[in-house]
């Protein structure tokens, strides 16, 4: 008595064998021609071959013939089992082998063919079609009370509940795809920036639609609880289709209603509005996760998402001893050596050591887990700088006065050409150089006390160094004192 449902179920599984063969394509063309865009087809395999063949697929008629009784096989098509008036054999034969497909394998084609084409994004919830599971509620309500016309109440039950299944099947996509959007660690930039206008804006707009017209609806199905069983009765009369196995549109039993009812409930573990503030809630707080993380640079939840896209494509052009090399420096992945921890007192062992040889140390906690060689748990010692601060000054006096000495010279030397200056008077002369104004061929340097000008005249003039000779061509470099330059203008 249990072997039979489950040998059922094994049966219906087995139409779903033709999406996972070498041959899959093949499957699912067939099966798209023998579904038809409006109603079930019946076509022989020749017929199918030569559809395939003019959209651009091609296949023999021998290997529809095989593919087709696999999918009869499975239960996915049926043989066709009309009476043809045929005048030789071979006619009869081909009659014979028509196809269509059965009743739920043109349903798994539907569904094969939505979960193909069905992108990867955020898919639109169907709110507004809360308003609309109101109002048909509401004219059950009146109809069943009142006129009892079973035309009407079956209409709205229909829509009731398909516009429910829509609403429902969109909102689980929805919130499916925030789980698995959020369950990544490397939302950053406009993809993060994406993510929170969804969230803020549009969850924001999902919640008021719930919290106004879930209430409603759930008021509703109260008042309608009574009359459940009239209604069921009712559509029972109405109904045509009386055939034994018959499958039932929704809403035609105690069961369905009692579902319907459970979702719209202001609690309970079954309740749709309930789950979905859960689902936000969560979403909520994983942005404010993801957002601390991306605007915190400490910490483990800093994102290391372009360091490490930076490194992979070092990766792909590295040569295989580089990369290597390139992955021990990155990850600390180096062969085994002797720390030299240990006693200070005692002479410690070379890095060459063998640890069987080397005494025992004891090695701290963040070295170990870590990887810090910092030392922790104590406050470190504050280092006497007296001694860099007079070299400091030192060096700062000594650098002072090559510096004069420099400027000392350069004015000395006055027009530099055919001079040889000194390696500090180089530097002081190729630094002041680029600081020439091009309008006035002068440049000043108020700390030194000096001015540099640069007068046009016809050939070359030279500077002798210690590294060469320094040639310009076309001008000729002068210096002067800035403080004899302003006593020659006061005097005149």
């Amino acid at each position: 008595m249990v072997a039979e449902p489950e040998s059922a179920e094994l049966s219906r599984l087995s139409l779903y064998a033709h999406l996972h063969t070498e041959q899959t394509e093949q499957h699912r063309r067939i099966m798209r021609l023998l579904s038809g865009e409006i109603l079930t087809r019946e076509m022989s395999a020749a017929e199918i071959a030569s559809e395939l063949v003019a959209s651009g697929f091609p296949i023999t008629e021998d290997e529809v013939e095989s593919r087709c009784t696999q999918l009869k096989g499975w239960g996915n098509v049926i043989p066709s089992i009309r009476n043809y008036r045929v005048t030789t054999i071979a006619e009869l034969r081909r009659a014979k082998s028509r196809y269509q497909a059965s009743k739920l394998g043109a349903r798994v084609t539907s569904q094969s063919d939505d979960i193909v084409n069905a992108t990867d994004g955020a898919k639109e919830v169907a709110r507004e079609l809360m308003g609309v599971i109101a109002e048909q509620l509401t004219r059950i309500l009146e109809e069943i009370t009142g006129g009892n016309n079973p035309d009407l109440i079956a209409a709205a039950v229909t829509t009731t509940f398909n516009s429910h299944r829509e609403f429902r099947d969109s909102l689980r996509d929805f919130t499916a795809y925030l789980a698995g959007i959020l369950s990544r660690y490397d939302i950053v930039g406009d993809e993060y920036l994406a993510l929170k206008a969804t969230l803020m804006r549009y969850i924001d707009i999902l919640g008021t639609d719930v919290r106004q017209h879930a209430p409603r609806i759930s008021a509703l199905l109260t008042h309608l609880e009574p009359h459940f069983p009239g209604i069921i009765n009712t559509l029972a009369v109405w109904q045509t289709l009386t055939v034994e196995g018959t499958e039932l549109s929704q809403g035609r039993t105690a069961s369905d209603w009692a579902w319907l009812g459970d979702w719209y409930a202001a609690d309970g573990h079954a309740s749709g509005p309930v789950a979905f503030r859960a689902a936000t809630e969560q979403a909520l707080g994983q942005l404010l996760v993801n957002a601390k993380r991306i605007v915190t640079d400490a910490g483990s939840g800093h994102s290391r998402r372009n360091d490490l896209l930076r490194l992979a494509k070092r990766f792909n052009i590295a040569e295989d001893e580089e990369a290597h090399r390139l992955f021990a420096n990155s990850f600390g992945v180096y062969s085994w050596r002797h720390l030299l921890l240990g006693d200070d007192e005692k002479i410690q062992p070379s890095a060459n050591t063998s640890w069987w040889n080397a005494p025992n140390v004891e090695v701290p906690i963040s070295l170990r887990e870590r990887g810090d060689r910092s030392a922790r748990g104590r406050t470190a010692t504050v280092r006497d700088a007296i001694l860099e601060t007079q070299l400091a000054h030192k060096d700062a006096i000594i650098q002072m006065q090559r510096r004069q000495l420099a400027t000392v010279e350069l004015i000395e030397a006055g027009t530099l050409d055919g001079v040889r200056l000194s390696a500090a008077a180089q530097e002081l002369l190729h630094a002041q150089l680029t600081l020439i104004d091009q309008s006035t061929d002068i440049s000043e340097n108020l700390e030194a006390g000096f001015r540099l000008h640069r007068e046009p005249i016809i050939g070359v003039s030279t500077i002798l160094f210690d590294e060469g000779v320094f040639t310009v061509h076309g001008h000729r470099l002068t210096v002067t004192s800035i403080q004899s330059q302003v006593r020659k203008e006061a005097t005149a």
